[in-house]
């Protein structure tokens, strides 16, 4: 049987793409390197279908088989069912199907240094406000004291507009 490797890691590189997901997350996501990631979309010929094409096959909600369906020239199916058998994944993965692939790559990306919800008028909701910080990297106290005075600013910034908005409207 004929498989077209090279189709398959344009195919996986393509709907990593799609979701705005960088490699490095994409590893980190699948509990690998990134040069696992760079060998699976380089176009390397595998002996056979690796436990990483599974995962990567559960990580886009492909539907089981849908790495050999590629291989042979067809197309991925999405799997019908939740991703994962977790209420609080599957709940994860629906919110992200219906995000734009900015917002899934800045949310998915780096790593999470603080959120906060403020409330919306009576009861309508909140807006999520979501701190990422980018590669890891060591900072001086001055510059992690300086992140921390943005945020607390950008924080009482979008209280204020929330709340200036429920005002006017009185």
């Amino acid at each position: 049987m004929d498989r077209d490797w090279a189709r398959l890691s344009r195919y996986i590189a393509s709907a990593r793409e799609a979701l705005g997901l960088p490699q490095p997350a994409f590893a980190a996501e699948l509990g690998v390197g990134r040069s696992a990631i760079q060998k699976l979309e380089s176009g390397h010929e595998y002996r056979k279908v690796t436990p990483l094409h599974r995962a990567v096959e559960r990580r886009f909600g492909w539907a089981e088989g849908s790495i050999e369906t590629v291989l042979a020239g067809g197309e991925a199916e999405r799997f019908a069912g939740p991703v994962s058998d977790s209420p609080i994944e599957a709940g994860v993965d629906a919110l992200l199907d219906d995000l734009t692939a900015r917002v899934k790559g800045a949310l998915l990306g780096g790593q999470v240094v603080d959120a906060t919800a403020v409330p919306m008028g009576d009861g309508d909701g909140s807006v999520v406000i979501i701190w990422k910080g980018g590669e890891e990297r060591d900072l001086t106290p001055a510059q992690r004291r300086r992140l921390e005075r943005q945020w607390s600013k950008f924080q009482r910034a979008a209280h204020d507009i929330l709340a200036d908005g429920e005002e006017q409207e009185e």
